[in-house]
Protein backbone atom coordinates (compact mmCIF):
# COMPACT_ATOMS: atom_id res chain seq x y z
CA UNK A 1 0.00 0.00 0.00
CA UNK A 2 3.14 2.46 0.53
CA UNK A 3 3.31 4.19 -3.11
CA UNK A 4 5.77 6.81 -1.43
CA UNK A 5 3.55 9.63 -1.62
CA UNK A 6 2.45 11.50 1.24
CA UNK A 7 -1.46 11.35 -0.26
CA UNK A 8 -0.80 7.54 -0.87
CA UNK A 9 0.82 7.19 2.71
CA UNK A 10 -2.16 9.29 4.13
CA UNK A 11 -5.30 7.26 2.56
CA UNK A 12 -3.14 3.62 3.10
CA UNK A 13 -3.05 4.95 6.90
CA UNK A 14 -7.06 5.69 7.32
CA UNK A 15 -8.11 2.78 4.88
CA UNK A 16 -6.04 0.63 7.63
CA UNK A 17 -7.66 2.70 10.62
CA UNK A 18 -11.00 2.74 9.19
CA UNK A 19 -11.58 -1.11 10.34
CA UNK A 20 -13.98 -1.67 13.54
CA UNK A 21 -11.47 -1.55 15.88
CA UNK A 22 -8.71 0.89 17.08
CA UNK A 23 -5.79 0.59 15.48
CA UNK A 24 -1.77 0.15 17.11
CA UNK A 25 1.34 1.86 15.36
CA UNK A 26 2.55 -1.92 14.81
CA UNK A 27 -0.24 -3.30 13.06
CA UNK A 28 -0.48 0.48 10.75
CA UNK A 29 2.98 -0.19 9.62
CA UNK A 30 2.68 -3.60 9.09
CA UNK A 31 -0.71 -3.41 6.85
CA UNK A 32 0.52 -0.56 4.86
CA UNK A 33 3.77 -1.45 4.53
CA UNK A 34 5.01 2.21 5.66
CA UNK A 35 8.29 2.11 8.03
CA UNK A 36 7.12 2.67 11.72
CA UNK A 37 8.71 6.33 12.06
CA UNK A 38 7.56 7.73 9.11
CA UNK A 39 3.29 5.83 10.07
CA UNK A 40 4.34 7.23 13.50
CA UNK A 41 5.04 10.99 12.31
CA UNK A 42 2.22 10.93 9.93
CA UNK A 43 -0.70 9.52 12.16
CA UNK A 44 0.70 11.88 15.07
CA UNK A 45 0.14 15.21 12.18
CA UNK A 46 -3.33 13.59 11.66
CA UNK A 47 -4.55 13.55 15.10
CA UNK A 48 -3.32 16.95 15.67
CA UNK A 49 -5.68 17.73 12.55
CA UNK A 50 -8.64 15.74 14.14
CA UNK A 51 -8.59 13.37 11.28
CA UNK A 52 -7.22 11.04 13.70
CA UNK A 53 -7.63 10.42 17.23
CA UNK A 54 -6.00 7.86 20.00
CA UNK A 55 -5.94 6.85 23.21
CA UNK A 56 -4.47 3.71 24.86
CA UNK A 57 -5.93 1.39 22.67
CA UNK A 58 -4.68 2.93 19.21
CA UNK A 59 -5.45 5.24 16.44
CA UNK A 60 -9.30 6.00 15.66
CA UNK A 61 -10.96 8.01 13.10
CA UNK A 62 -11.16 11.56 13.93
CA UNK A 63 -14.56 13.65 14.23
CA UNK A 64 -13.08 16.12 11.56
CA UNK A 65 -13.91 13.18 9.28
CA UNK A 66 -17.61 13.55 10.51
CA UNK A 67 -17.84 17.01 9.29
CA UNK A 68 -16.12 16.40 6.25
CA UNK A 69 -18.03 13.66 4.96
CA UNK A 70 -21.16 15.52 6.30
CA UNK A 71 -19.57 18.35 3.94
CA UNK A 72 -19.48 15.75 1.37
CA UNK A 73 -23.12 14.72 0.97
CA UNK A 74 -24.06 18.27 0.86
CA UNK A 75 -22.36 18.99 -1.96
CA UNK A 76 -23.64 16.12 -3.37
CA UNK A 77 -26.95 17.77 -2.68
CA UNK A 78 -28.02 13.83 -1.59
CA UNK A 79 -28.46 14.11 2.53
CA UNK A 80 -31.07 16.63 2.41
CA UNK A 81 -33.21 15.23 -0.72
CA UNK A 82 -32.65 11.50 0.61
CA UNK A 83 -33.22 11.58 4.36
CA UNK A 84 -36.82 12.20 4.33
CA UNK A 85 -37.09 8.91 1.60
CA UNK A 86 -34.77 6.67 3.81
CA UNK A 87 -36.85 7.67 6.96
CA UNK A 88 -40.46 7.35 5.49
CA UNK A 89 -39.26 3.85 4.39
CA UNK A 90 -37.85 2.76 7.57
CA UNK A 91 -41.39 4.19 8.66
CA UNK A 92 -43.48 2.15 6.36
CA UNK A 93 -42.32 -0.96 7.23
CA UNK A 94 -40.35 -0.76 10.27
CA UNK A 95 -37.46 -1.98 9.08
CA UNK A 96 -33.65 -1.39 8.04
CA UNK A 97 -33.93 1.19 5.70
CA UNK A 98 -30.61 2.68 4.14
CA UNK A 99 -29.15 4.81 1.00
CA UNK A 100 -25.38 4.37 -0.61
CA UNK A 101 -23.34 5.78 -3.27
CA UNK A 102 -21.28 4.29 -5.83
CA UNK A 103 -17.83 4.82 -5.90
CA UNK A 104 -16.23 3.05 -8.60
CA UNK A 105 -15.53 -0.39 -6.91
CA UNK A 106 -17.93 0.42 -4.08
CA UNK A 107 -20.81 1.46 -2.14
CA UNK A 108 -20.37 3.59 0.32
CA UNK A 109 -23.49 4.36 2.70
CA UNK A 110 -25.19 7.90 3.26
CA UNK A 111 -27.89 7.36 5.49
CA UNK A 112 -29.77 4.55 7.29
CA UNK A 113 -32.87 4.29 9.81
CA UNK A 114 -34.11 1.14 11.29
CA UNK A 115 -36.13 0.40 14.43
CA UNK A 116 -34.44 0.06 18.07
CA UNK A 117 -35.16 -3.85 17.90
CA UNK A 118 -32.28 -3.72 14.65
CA UNK A 119 -29.77 -2.10 16.26
CA UNK A 120 -27.49 -4.98 17.38
CA UNK A 121 -27.74 -6.50 14.27
CA UNK A 122 -27.11 -2.66 12.34
CA UNK A 123 -23.93 -2.03 14.73
CA UNK A 124 -22.46 -5.88 13.88
CA UNK A 125 -22.64 -5.81 10.36
CA UNK A 126 -22.64 -2.12 9.21
CA UNK A 127 -20.22 -0.69 7.09
CA UNK A 128 -19.04 2.54 6.06
CA UNK A 129 -18.04 1.28 2.21
CA UNK A 130 -18.96 -1.96 1.34
CA UNK A 131 -16.56 -3.31 -1.73
CA UNK A 132 -17.85 -5.04 -4.85
CA UNK A 133 -16.43 -8.38 -3.93
CA UNK A 134 -17.03 -8.77 -0.66
CA UNK A 135 -20.72 -7.68 -1.37
CA UNK A 136 -21.33 -9.81 -4.39
CA UNK A 137 -23.75 -12.16 -3.19
CA UNK A 138 -25.94 -9.46 -1.70
CA UNK A 139 -28.67 -7.50 -3.37
CA UNK A 140 -26.95 -4.45 -3.46
CA UNK A 141 -23.67 -6.26 -4.75
CA UNK A 142 -25.75 -7.55 -7.61
CA UNK A 143 -26.60 -4.12 -8.64
CA UNK A 144 -23.34 -3.29 -8.33
CA UNK A 145 -22.17 -6.27 -10.47
CA UNK A 146 -25.57 -5.46 -13.45
CA UNK A 147 -23.65 -2.58 -14.05
CA UNK A 148 -20.35 -3.67 -14.40
CA UNK A 149 -19.92 -6.72 -16.71
CA UNK A 150 -16.47 -7.22 -16.58
CA UNK A 151 -16.07 -6.82 -12.81
CA UNK A 152 -18.68 -9.27 -12.84
CA UNK A 153 -16.63 -11.86 -14.56
CA UNK A 154 -13.82 -11.17 -12.14
CA UNK A 155 -16.06 -12.27 -9.35
CA UNK A 156 -17.02 -15.08 -10.59
CA UNK A 157 -14.01 -16.27 -11.88
CA UNK A 158 -12.83 -15.80 -8.25
CA UNK A 159 -15.70 -17.45 -6.62
CA UNK A 160 -18.30 -16.68 -4.42
CA UNK A 161 -18.68 -17.09 -0.61
CA UNK A 162 -21.92 -19.17 0.38
CA UNK A 163 -22.97 -17.64 3.51
CA UNK A 164 -26.09 -19.61 3.90
CA UNK A 165 -27.78 -22.50 1.98
CA UNK A 166 -29.61 -20.32 -0.14
CA UNK A 167 -26.78 -18.54 -1.27
CA UNK A 168 -26.49 -18.07 -5.19
CA UNK A 169 -22.73 -19.36 -6.32
CA UNK A 170 -23.53 -20.76 -9.72
CA UNK A 171 -22.41 -18.27 -12.12
CA UNK A 172 -24.77 -19.52 -14.74
CA UNK A 173 -27.81 -18.68 -12.27
CA UNK A 174 -25.81 -15.68 -11.21
CA UNK A 175 -25.60 -14.16 -15.09
CA UNK A 176 -29.28 -14.75 -15.37
CA UNK A 177 -29.84 -12.90 -12.27
CA UNK A 178 -27.78 -9.84 -13.03
CA UNK A 179 -29.60 -9.73 -16.29
CA UNK A 180 -32.68 -9.24 -14.44
CA UNK A 181 -31.33 -6.61 -12.27
CA UNK A 182 -30.07 -4.78 -15.40
CA UNK A 183 -33.21 -4.67 -17.18
CA UNK A 184 -35.46 -3.65 -13.98
CA UNK A 185 -32.88 -1.84 -11.55
CA UNK A 186 -34.56 -3.71 -8.38
CA UNK A 187 -32.09 -6.66 -7.09
CA UNK A 188 -33.35 -8.69 -4.07
CA UNK A 189 -32.21 -11.71 -2.40
CA UNK A 190 -34.17 -14.16 0.75
CA UNK A 191 -32.13 -15.52 3.23
CA UNK A 192 -28.91 -16.10 1.09
CA UNK A 193 -27.09 -13.84 3.25
CA UNK A 194 -28.46 -13.90 6.28
CA UNK A 195 -31.18 -16.87 7.33
CA UNK A 196 -34.37 -15.45 8.52
CA UNK A 197 -33.90 -12.17 6.28
CA UNK A 198 -34.57 -10.70 3.21
CA UNK A 199 -32.93 -7.60 1.61
CA UNK A 200 -33.61 -5.20 -1.83
CA UNK A 201 -32.19 -2.72 -3.36
CA UNK A 202 -32.88 -0.20 -6.16
CA UNK A 203 -30.83 1.89 -8.11
CA UNK A 204 -31.43 5.33 -8.24
CA UNK A 205 -29.89 7.85 -11.25
CA UNK A 206 -29.19 11.25 -10.16
CA UNK A 207 -26.96 14.24 -12.22
CA UNK A 208 -24.46 13.73 -8.61
CA UNK A 209 -23.83 9.91 -9.49
CA UNK A 210 -25.72 6.76 -8.82
CA UNK A 211 -27.41 5.89 -5.56
CA UNK A 212 -28.53 2.55 -3.95
CA UNK A 213 -31.95 2.30 -2.38
CA UNK A 214 -32.26 -0.53 0.18
CA UNK A 215 -34.49 -2.45 2.64
CA UNK A 216 -33.42 -5.01 5.18
CA UNK A 217 -36.40 -6.88 6.95
CA UNK A 218 -36.98 -10.60 8.81
CA UNK A 219 -39.05 -12.98 6.83
CA UNK A 220 -41.44 -12.80 9.37
CA UNK A 221 -41.65 -9.32 9.83
CA UNK A 222 -42.77 -8.16 6.18
CA UNK A 223 -43.62 -10.04 2.99
CA UNK A 224 -40.92 -9.55 0.34
CA UNK A 225 -43.16 -8.80 -2.25
CA UNK A 226 -44.82 -6.06 -0.14
CA UNK A 227 -41.33 -4.57 0.93
CA UNK A 228 -39.91 -4.33 -2.54
CA UNK A 229 -43.85 -2.13 -3.84
CA UNK A 230 -42.45 -0.19 -0.97
CA UNK A 231 -38.89 -0.02 -2.06
CA UNK A 232 -39.63 0.69 -5.88
CA UNK A 233 -42.25 3.57 -5.42
CA UNK A 234 -39.52 4.90 -2.72
CA UNK A 235 -36.80 5.14 -5.32
CA UNK A 236 -38.60 6.23 -8.01
CA UNK A 237 -40.03 8.86 -6.01
CA UNK A 238 -36.53 10.13 -4.93
CA UNK A 239 -34.92 9.79 -8.38
CA UNK A 240 -37.64 12.44 -9.15
CA UNK A 241 -36.87 14.95 -6.45
CA UNK A 242 -33.20 14.54 -7.38
CA UNK A 243 -33.60 14.78 -10.73
CA UNK A 244 -35.71 17.88 -10.64
CA UNK A 245 -34.41 19.68 -8.02
CA UNK A 246 -34.09 23.79 -8.69
CA UNK A 247 -30.49 24.02 -10.52
CA UNK A 248 -29.85 20.94 -11.26
CA UNK A 249 -29.55 19.70 -14.71
CA UNK A 250 -31.71 17.10 -16.33
CA UNK A 251 -30.82 13.56 -15.00
CA UNK A 252 -31.58 10.02 -16.80
CA UNK A 253 -34.96 9.43 -17.37
CA UNK A 254 -36.54 7.55 -14.72
CA UNK A 255 -37.08 3.73 -14.75
CA UNK A 256 -40.42 3.72 -16.00
CA UNK A 257 -40.16 5.79 -18.60
CA UNK A 258 -36.20 4.23 -19.79
CA UNK A 259 -36.08 1.50 -22.32
CA UNK A 260 -34.35 -2.09 -20.73
CA UNK A 261 -31.15 -2.58 -21.03
CA UNK A 262 -29.51 -5.45 -22.24
CA UNK A 263 -26.79 -6.65 -19.45
CA UNK A 264 -23.97 -8.46 -21.64
CA UNK A 265 -21.18 -10.45 -19.60
CA UNK A 266 -17.76 -10.47 -21.24
CA UNK A 267 -17.60 -14.47 -21.38
CA UNK A 268 -20.07 -17.13 -21.48
CA UNK A 269 -21.46 -18.50 -17.75
CA UNK A 270 -20.04 -21.54 -16.86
Amino acid sequence: MDDHTVIGRVTAILEVVAGPHPCSLARLAAETGIPKPTVRRIANQLVAERILSRDAHGYRLGLRLIELGTAATTQLGTAEAAAPFVQELHERTRQIAWIAAFDEDALITLDTAYPHEHAPLVAATWQPRWAIGPAAVTAAGHLMLSLRPAEADRVLRAGLTRLTPHTVTSPRLLHGRLQRVADTGIAYECEETRLGWWCGAALVHAPTGTYVLGLISPVRAVPMTRGITHLQRAAERLQHELTSRPGRQTGPPTRASSPARRWTPHRSPS
